[in-house]
């Protein structure tokens, strides 16, 4: 059962104006490529079949004669660990200032919305660095550099192709492309990209791509574009705006949620004895300062469960 932190209030009102008032989470790709996985605890040890120890892909079984005792082989199994994290922020709502702003809007539901905002960058900052991360999958750099000034010669489904051969040799069916907005809007006006989808078409003719066209043409499922910026710039200094995930790599890879036995990159740990839900939101009363004071927090780790899920193609851009 999961716990509340003493003197802490669950704020089930807020928590859901927060998620009707959202109007652009689709920035976000991090729940999609590292789907929830509730845990009972907050660290653990799993078993883990490798393709080397385990032998997932031998060739093993051979004809047996009649009276003849079967071959048999042996099986390795290795294991993997993870360690939940509590990540928050806390803000001050003083009463004051709340009476002051209610004509204009409720300023808990706003603060909670901006707050809640804030953690979800913090979990998309996660997963970037654990997906798009060459020291953990194979990286491979494309035929062309995903650049405007190559639009012409661009080699995108051929590099896509290549990445799924890769991952077909490790037994892995691909079912997703990732990649941030910059390359997006780069491989979606690609000419050869266009005519993959179109045919030869005339110039004018043609139309730049949606996600599920880009999917279409690479052969997968889906096409993950993740929009969501934030400030890459130090605390106190003039804002720098960014995208979290950045253009160096596309990820082809396959995504599973649920049991960890289903496969997938990656899974979004959420320690379930200490959060009823991915992100929490609480309050609880300050009479010093005569304020309300709201949290919102998440115990989480992003793991990487297999990662020979996924090939990574350097863009080069």
């Amino acid at each position: 059962m999961a716990y509340i932190t003493s003197g802490a209030t669950l704020r089930g009102d807020v928590t859901t104006a927060v998620i009707q008032g959202q109007n652009n989470n689709d920035a976000f790709i991090g729940a999609k490529v590292a789907p929830i996985y509730t845990s009972p605890v907050r660290a653990g040890q799993y078993l883990k079949l490798n393709l080397g120890n385990a032998e997932l892909l031998n060739s093993d079984a051979s004809k047996v004669q009649a009276g003849s005792s079967y071959p048999r082989t042996t099986r390795a199994f290795d294991t993997d660990n993870f360690t939940c994290f509590e990540y928050g922020l806390e803000e001050v709502v003083p009463d004051a200032l709340a009476s002051d702003v209610a004509r204009f809007f409720g300023l808990e539901t706003e603060t909670a919305k901006i707050l809640l905002r804030n953690i979800t960058i913090g979990h998309e900052v996660e997963m970037s660095a654990a997906v798009m991360n060459a020291s953990t999958f194979n990286a491979t750099s494309s035929t062309t550099a995903y650049t405007v000034g190559n639009l012409s010669t661009l080699s995108f489904v051929a590099d896509i192709a290549t990445a799924k051969q890769k991952l077909l040799l490790k037994g892995v069916i691909p079912n997703a492309v990732i990649m941030n907005q910059e390359v997006f809007d780069i491989v979606r006006r690609a000419t050869l990209v266009q005519n993959q989808f179109f045919g030869v078409v005339a110039s004018d003719s043609r139309r730049t791509l949606s996600e599920a066209e880009i999917a279409a043409v690479c052969g997968v499922e889906n096409c993950y574009v993740a929009r969501a910026a934030y400030n890459s710039a130090a605390k106190g200094a003039a804002y720098s705006g960014a995208f979290i995930v950045p253009k160096t790599y596309v990820s082809v890879a396959s995504i599973a949620g649920g049991d960890f036995a289903a496969g997938g990159i990656a899974r979004t740990i959420i320690w379930s004895e200490d959060a009823s839900a991915p992100f929490v939101t609480e309050s609880y009363r300050d009479e010093n300062r005569r304020s309300n004071i709201l949290r919102v927090r998440s115990n989480r780790v992003v793991k990487i469960i297999d990662s020979t899920a996924a090939e990574l193609i350097t863009t080069q851009a």
